[in-house]
This record gives C-alpha cells, structure tokens and sequence, in this order.
C-alpha cells in the first residue's frame, strides 16, 4: 500500500500542472486553470490607486486558417491590444535608474521585466501554434493634447487552435461565431469598451485577404464583450472579467445544394417512377424499389460523415429522412398493389391513388424545406446583431455593452512605410 501511494504521488505530481503554469506569478484569487500569454512580473506594481483599473481591449484578426466542426474547434491568428492609463509608471519610467537598465537590456526587455499589465489568459486555447508574440507601446507626449491621457499598450499576437461549441440545427444554411473566450487573472481589471463615437478612430481589424476557406464566407461582424465570468468557476468566490471575441461566419451552401440535396431529390424522384412498372411483374418492381432504398441507406451513412456525433437533427438530417420515408412508402404500395391485383395484369386501385398521393407528399416536404432553407439563410449576422443590440444597450452602460459592428479591413501600409520595410529586410 504505501508503494502504490508513493507511486500515485509520483505520478501527480509529473503529469499535474503546478499553480505556476496555471496562472501569472503574482494577483492573489485565482479563479481556474486557463493558459497564460505572458506572465506578469513579481517586480511590478499595479496601477496607483486603490480603485478598479479600466482597460480598453482592440482587436485585429489575421487570419481564420481552419474550422473543424467534426473537432468542434477552429485555428485562428489574432492580435489582442490591451490600453490603459498609469501616470505613476510613466513617471518612474522617466527615472535615470530605469532608462539605464532599458538601455542595457532593451526597452521591451526591461517593460516586461518590470512593467504591470493584465496577466491576459486565454480561456478555450487547445493548443498554441506558435509562441505568443508580446510588445508593449507608449503614448510620446507629442502624440496626445493633454499629458494626463498618456497610455500604455500590451499587445499580444496569438496563434493557437481554440474550442467552441458549434450549433448545427440548421446546416447546412447555418452561421457560426466562432469565439475566443480570454480574461483577466486580476480582479480589480475591468474591461471596458470605447464609446460609440470612438468607433470611427479606433475599430476592430480584419484581413480579407488571409481567409482562405472556400467553405465559409468572409465574417462581416465581430463582437468583443467584455463581462463578469461566472462566480461558480471562482475557487476563491471572486468574480474575474471575461473578454470575448466573437467572429460570424457563414456557410456556403451552395456545395451540399449541388451533391446532397439534389442527389438525394434523384433517389427519391427515381423510386416514384417504379409506379409505373405494371403490379404483375412485382420482383422487377420491388427490385428497383429496393436498390434505390439501399443506395439512399447508404447514401445517409456518407451525410453522417460532414457532421459530428449530435443528439438533434440538422436541416441536412431531416431533408434525407423525409426521402427515406418516402422511398420506404413506395416499397409497401408496391406490396398492396401486388395482393390488390393478384394473378391478373389489371391496374390496381393503390396504383391509381398512389402516384398522385406520393407525388403530393413530395412536392409537399419540398416546399417545407424550401421555407425551412430560406428562414434560416435571413437570420444572417445582420439579424443577431440587431437582436444582441436591443438586449445589450438596454438598461446598460455603453462602455459596458457588446460592441458589434462592422469588421474594417487592415489598413494598407503608407509608401514611406513599405521603404521603410524593405530597407529593414534588405
């Protein structure tokens, strides 16, 4: 017995993560295991100041690489922009024991040495890609009007591969936000978002250009919501602010319309015209009959392969079962047709009802479908965003609400900056 617990110990404490993987070195309360994109130093000191620190996220999104719905997972390149207001680090950094040690070991080296910031955490992450690029920047006194709206920027660029739930009750005319859930391992930081006339100076970015997946289009939309996170997942009962991020894409559809759905209207529209054969040769007709239901059969097993492993049924799911019922309808009219006619090459009654019966019910699912299809190809991005507005602007501050709008494109680089660039890498 006491191997078994040393060797249970062993264990635990190789494959266990430690406190100090899990968070930042310094901030006491943590809340749950999240993956840190940088730590913060134990040297540095929080912003003067005995009230909550308000901090301005940006973000620009470089790319979306690839979107695993299987997996429920996405990749993505982001850069997340951090601003908040400290005139006690502004002036410490103006001391000459500061900037002498900027100046041995690098001014960057020396801000994340010794500079706060908000211990940013990244809450969904699978797995990182790349190393997380971390920079810090400061307003120059040219720059601003006024002195005391000085700010210091953390900016982080991060590549990683991120988990989200995917809802696909209407693939495959679905819309999907994919959403990078991170926070802060401090509980006196408050993210908040610029005001509505701010949106103009200072946007949210996105580049065109770099999303390459032909099966979504490129988003429109992106939400940063800055919330409380949930007090149960606190081990200490203290409630951390979640930032979000939220992209809408939407999926083309148009390539399950051209091998799905009208493979699948083929099958179903071949198996009313089995009809036709007369009741007295019924091993050819239920023959036909069967082939068909046994392609359908294991044509549905090829549609399960585009789809996780749900517990509801998708648009996709439900069009296919519809034609399934129907060929299933067919082979028992062909059943009654042969014992209705017997010996004799007469037509059957079940004959004469039946093709316009089924035809009825074919034209008839298709129309649901095709209403089913068009409802939910209309609540694009434009129609959760107004939804989202209405409930988050109402009885809240603006600073405090979602901040949808528009995603602008990266802005191109000036002519002056591209030589500068060049001149740099030659």
């Amino acid at each position: 017995l006491l191997a078994c617990r040393a060797f249970v110990q062993a264990l635990a404490k190789t494959w266990l993560p430690s406190a100090a993987t899990r968070w930042p070195t310094t901030g006491a309360g943590r809340s749950y295991m999240a993956s840190p994109l940088c730590s913060v130093s134990a040297s540095s000191e929080r912003p003067k100041g005995k009230g909550i620190v308000e901090v301005q996220p940006r973000v620009t999104i470089h790319s979306v690489n690839e979107i695993d719905v299987k997996a429920q997972t996405f990749e993505m390149d982001l850069q997340v922009e951090l601003q908040w207001k400290d005139l006690g680090w502004l002036e410490r950094m103006e001391q000459p024991d500061w900037m002498a040690a900027a100046k041995e070991l690098g001014w960057q080296e020396q801000m994340r040495k010794t500079c706060w910031h908000p211990g940013l955490v990244l809450r969904n992450c699978k797995e990182k890609r790349d190393d997380a690029e971390v920079w810090f920047r400061v307003d120059r006194k040219e720059e601003v009007h006024d002195a005391q709206d000085r700010r210091i920027y953390f900016i982080a660029r991060v590549h990683a591969v991120f988990r989200t739930k995917y809802r696909l009750h209407k693939f495959p005319f679905d819309m999907q936000w994919l959403t990078v859930r991170m926070g802060s391992s401090f509980e006196f930081v408050r993210f908040v978002r610029q005001g509505v006339s701010n949106l103009a100076e200072k946007p949210d970015f996105l580049d065109r250009a770099a999303f390459i997946l032909e099966e979504y289009r490129p988003p429109d939309y992106v939400c940063v919501e800055a919330k409380p996170a949930d007090k149960a997942a606190s081990s200490s009962a203290i409630r951390y602010q979640d930032l979000n991020i939220k992209v809408a894409v939407q999926r083309n559809h148009w390539y399950y319309l051209m091998n799905v759905f009208l493979i699948d209207f083929a099958l179903v529209g071949s198996s009313l015209f089995v009809l036709l054969v007369p009741p007295a040769q019924f091993e050819d007709r239920m023959g036909l009959s069967l082939t068909l239901l046994l392609t359908a059969v294991a044509f549905k097993e090829l549609v399960n392969t585009y789809l996780p492993q749900i517990s509801y049924s998708t648009i996709l799911d439900k069009y296919v079962l519809a034609g399934f019922i129907m060929q299933v309808l067919v082979v028992v009219q062909n059943a009654v047709a042969k014992v209705e006619a017997g010996e004799h090459d007469i037509l059957a009654f079940s004959d004469t009802m039946g093709f316009p019966l089924l035809f009825a019910y074919l034209v008839g699912y298709h129309l649901y479908f095709l209403c089913e299809a068009w409802r939910a190809t209309r609540e694009d991005a434009e129609y959760w965003v107004r939804k989202a507005g209405e409930r988050s602007f109402e009885g809240q501050d603006r600073k405090e609400a979602y901040r949808w709008h528009r995603v602008h494109d990266v802005p191109p680089l000036e002519k002056e900056e591209e030589e500068e660039d060049v001149d740099e890498q030659q």
